[in-house]
């Protein structure tokens, strides 16, 4: 005989409304049915629903399996917004978060944040700080002066409240460069 997953649900009812615990109800469906017909857990699940007034034998709305997911379509809407969360990404699909990550993973995406530089330097900014490296090099070598150079105990901090987003990039692919706005001295004392 071919049982449903509602037939198996109704000898857990029925077993209930006889009293038995979790445990004995298991073991007599088994006893009847075959061992390892249904498991223990499963059958405390039932009880739970039972003991709460529940007595609706049909599966829950959203349990089970979400919808598949191409390839195509997850390459698509990442394409079109890099810049989201993979939990962004399974709410617009439609699909568990652990689903989007194999298969971002699969397509040979990777998140990686964007690598900040304080700002672009051009041609001559960057010849003329090649020049002074090597002229302060060649004078450390001639005359060694950092032993001579004086600090004081202020401490001054470069910072920038940038908040850095990752985006979706092939495996190979660079990340992006973003040029600070405003980087702001403070002093701390």
């Amino acid at each position: 005989m071919n049982m449903t997953k509602q037939d198996l649900r109704l000898l857990m009812l029925h077993e209930f409304k006889l009293g038995h615990n979790a445990s004995e109800a298991s073991a007599n469906i088994n006893r009847a049915w075959g061992e390892e017909f249904t498991r223990d857990r499963t059958v405390r699940r039932w009880f739970g629903k039972f003991r709460s007034g529940e007595e609706s034998l049909k599966d829950e709305e959203g349990r089970g399996r979400l919808g598949s997911l191409e390839n195509e379509q997850l390459h698509a809407v990442v394409e079109q917004n890099p810049r989201q969360s993979v939990r962004e990404i399974s709410q617009t699909l439609g699909v568990r978060i652990t689903t989007v990550s194999r298969h971002l993973k699969i397509i040979g995406k990777v998140k990686k944040l964007d690598k900040w530089v304080p700002h672009e330097l051009n041609e001559n900014q960057k010849l003329r700080r090649f020049e002074v490296g090597s002229m302060l090099s060649l004078r450390n070598t001639n005359d060694p002066f950092h032993d001579r150079i004086v600090t004081c105990d202020e401490k001054w901090v470069l910072y920038n409240n940038r908040n850095r987003s990752g985006q979706w990039f092939d495996r190979d692919e660079p990340p992006n460069t973003s040029q600070s706005q405003c980087c702001t001295r403070k002093r701390l004392w």
